[in-house]
């Protein structure tokens, strides 16, 4: 086990999680990745609720299954109408808490919900990690926080 992993097993340790691309398998589309252009993703949302379908990730899964939930939260940028599919689906595929899944309006707000968490816990910055698939929000993280910054794929070998 990497040296990574062990720190993000420490109970000490507050683990927050994307949920698109990390949480979720992003398979919207038909034999793609994406479902539809951007402009029309809300219509998308609204017609058919990608998230009652979305599949958990397996390695993710067998992690927060092996730490608890207890200080596992879900952070994702999201939409008035997609917010509901995606609390919903975390809560149903991982187990965690309403109060564990927030939404933000900008993936630059994640710096604010990560620094109000290690706040709220009363806990270094350096003691929340945030897994993400976007390199360009973990790198915003890593420059205006103290907080560890986790790439999705630390996570594909987990429990092999």
């Amino acid at each position: 086990m990497t040296k990574l992993m062990e720190y993000l097993l420490d109970p000490q340790t507050a683990v927050v999680f994307d949920i698109d691309g990390v949480l979720a398998v992003y398979e919207f589309g038909e034999l793609s990745h994406s479902a539809c252009p951007d402009e029309e993703w809300e219509g998308f949302v609204r017609a058919h609720d990608p998230y009652a379908r979305s599949r958990p990730i397996s390695q993710i899964k067998r992690f927060i299954d092996d730490r608890g939930v207890d200080r596992v939260w879900a952070c994702s940028q999201a939409s008035d109408v997609e917010a509901p599919g995606k609390r919903a689906f975390v809560m149903r595929c991982y187990g965690l808490a309403p109060a564990h899944v927030a939404t933000v309006a900008h993936k630059a707000e994640k710096v604010e919900f990560l620094r109000r968490l290690a706040h709220e816990l009363n806990v270094p910055e350096r003691r929340v990690a945030i897994v993400e698939d976007t390199v360009r929000t973990l790198d915003l993280i890593g420059r205006e926080t103290g907080c560890v910054t986790v790439h999705v794929s630390s996570f594909f070998d987990y429990g092999a």
